[in-house]
């Protein structure tokens, strides 16, 4: 049997090549940030929004943690979004000097809003360019992806 055969059949049986990997990520991240550059709020507050609306109240500290940001970036994003109302301030019951941020229902209703206009923007795009074939892949590789989240996700806190 050719290498090319080899390689063939080696596609058939379901082989991710490093390659692929590669291309599949540039993929998704070109993808993310063409969704994000419609949006007019700022990358870092729409981040924000998003850990406190899927995780609940958490510290400064936290925030700036898992955004990877100095503690004064952090808190001068969230200066922000308290100015537009979108986030409140609260003692936090575990750290009587410390204190905890937690959206406000404007603040959820925005991140609903985003998601739902990132969605629709998504949702058009694969009506107007991909085929109905590719469409039905892409629902099948939305759990793949769910999965390869998780399995990163674990590996990044281990």
């Amino acid at each position: 049997m050719t290498e090319r055969a080899e390689a063939g059949d080696s596609q058939r049986a379901g082989d991710f090549t490093l390659d692929q990997a590669d291309a599949f990520r540039a993929s998704i991240g070109e993808s993310v940030r063409a969704i994000r550059r419609t949006e007019s709020t700022p990358d870092g507050q729409i981040e924000a929004l998003g850990f406190l609306e899927r995780d609940g109240p958490q510290s400064i500290a936290t925030l700036a943690r898992r955004r990877r940001v100095r503690h004064q970036t952090m808190s001068a994003t969230v200066a922000d979004l308290e100015k537009q109302g979108l986030v409140t301030r609260s003692p936090d019951p575990a750290d009587a000097r410390g204190v905890l941020i937690m959206t406000t229902p404007a603040g959820s209703a925005t991140i609903v809003e985003l998601r739902r206009r990132r969605s629709t923007e998504l949702h058009e795009a694969a009506h107007a360019v991909l085929s109905p074939e590719e469409r039905a892949a892409l629902v099948t590789a939305t759990a793949a992806l769910g999965k390869l989240a998780a399995v990163l996700h674990d590996g990044a806190d281990g």
